[in-house]
């Protein structure tokens, strides 16, 4: 696979990641998975955002939230009384003769914006709804490409271990060559058999466990593995971002945000407790009739509760206590992001240096011994048993190098889960194996 293929197949997982996160993807309801060759991690992602059973639910807070905002725009309804006075007493109160009644119309006068308190504390809480949702869509698609660049590493792996079998089995017959001329003995052919069988048997645990990381990779979109691989290189990786681009993105980071939006939520509860502290005012009128005199007269009414002291000064003591502990933790949670971001580079940039090491100066020395030992074996000069450690020795370091490859991804990838945004610009590739 040329650079060219290589780059398109794998692309930069920061803008996919950023962009289908956060401005979503456009597929429609009636699109399912279905069985295919290979996927690729933009794919998976569509999969994810439709049918992962943790995303479902946000539909369903978004409509509680349009309905808790409906309600908190409600106003105080108005009240009808009537009342009857002088009536079923005594003498000239016995009967209805002397009756006052009073129909009264009234509304409670809602004092210090309460509606607009309400309203705006609804407002808040979906934004720190959608703040928390970000979030969690952020991590629903990391842990999918997590589970999709496992997949990727053991193909990796798979790679590698089926070179090993082809050249033990050359190897093998090399071997037995030699022993039916008696050049060796029979043992050199049982020991090189018994390494080509336990790089048999390790080419079917990696099945296995290939099979197992397909299956959870499909369960993030509720599904079987009804795909036959996962497309991607991982000695492609972009350039790495440097410390500039981390300090400037961590106030873009979605987690910042989310404690943005829950101090902007901490203060519409403090302006909520304040507008309640107001008293409402009780207005009315009405109209009256004397039955005695068969004569009616207006009545006005208006009352409000006598209070000396804030009447709500204990809930607005709690909500400043809250919104000081939201600024707080704001600014906790700023300061541990630099951090973490800070640590998750130092690791990412000490694996690359070892990807640099392994590539430029283990894997050729490696090789070397290799090919010096098989021509030294084939001569008599090296025992089978050094033929073999050479063997191991640069399978091993094959073995590391994708490690290591695999945990650089998964690093820049929580570098993006982190600052919910694009981190790199280009590709880079510092060699092959």
């Amino acid at each position: 696979m040329n650079k060219h293929v290589r780059t398109k197949v794998i692309t930069h997982l920061s803008i996919r990641l950023f962009a289908i996160s956060l401005l979503g993807i456009s597929v429609l309801p009636w699109q399912v998975a279905f069985a295919q060759e290979s996927i690729d991690l933009a794919w998976a992602f569509e999969q994810t955002l439709l049918n992962n059973s943790q995303l479902k639910t946000y539909p369903y807070e978004l409509r509680i939230g349009e309905a808790d905002k409906i309600q908190a725009g409600i106003k105080p309804s108005p009240k009808i009384s009537v009342e009857i006075e002088n009536i079923l007493g005594t003498a000239y109160h016995s009967g209805l003769g002397d009756a006052e009644y009073t129909l009264t119309l009234s509304q409670t006068i809602e004092m210090g914006d309460k509606l607009k308190s309400r309203v705006t504390v609804v407002d808040a809480r979906t934004q720190a709804k959608m703040a928390d949702y970000q979030l969690i869509r952020l991590d629903v698609l990391a842990e999918t490409s997590r589970r999709y660049y496992q997949a990727l590493r053991l193909q990796s792996l798979q790679s590698v271990v089926a070179r090993r079998i082809e050249q033990e089995q050359q190897a093998l017959k090399v071997i037995k060559h030699r022993a039916q001329a008696g050049a060796v003995g029979q043992a050199d052919v049982s020991k090189m058999a018994l390494r080509l069988a336990h790089s048999q048997a390790t080419q079917q645990q990696l099945t296995d466990e290939l099979s197992l990381a397909k299956t959870r990779l499909a369960a993030m979109w509720m599904s079987d593995a009804q795909f036959g691989m996962v497309k991607g290189d991982l000695s492609q990786w972009p350039t790495l971002p440097d410390s500039d681009t981390l300090n400037s993105a961590v106030e873009t980071a979605p987690k910042y945000f989310q404690h943005q939006a829950y101090q902007r939520l901490a203060d519409s509860h403090l302006q909520l407790a304040k507008a309640n502290g107001y008293n409402n005012i009780n207005f009315g009128v009405g109209i009256r009739r004397f039955e005695k005199s068969d004569n009616q007269a207006l009545v006005f009414n208006i009352s409000m509760p006598l209070t000396f002291d804030n009447p709500n000064r204990g809930r607005i003591t709690a909500a400043y206590a809250k919104k000081e502990l939201a600024n707080a933790q704001g600014e906790l949670s700023l300061a541990e992001l630099k951090l973490e971001l800070s640590e998750i580079q130092q690791r990412m940039l000490a694996n690359s240096r070892r990807v640099t090491t392994v590539i430029e100066q283990l894997l050729p020395n490696a090789r070397a011994l290799l090919n010096d030992t098989e021509k030294g074996y084939q001569q008599g000069q090296y025992s089978v048993l050094q033929w073999v450690d050479a063997q191991s020795e640069l399978f091993e370091l094959e073995h590391q190098l994708i490690d290591i490859q695999t945990r650089i991804y998964l690093q820049l990838l929580e570098l993006e889960r982190v600052t919910g945004q694009p981190m790199t610009q280009q590709s880079n590739t510092p060699g092959n194996m």
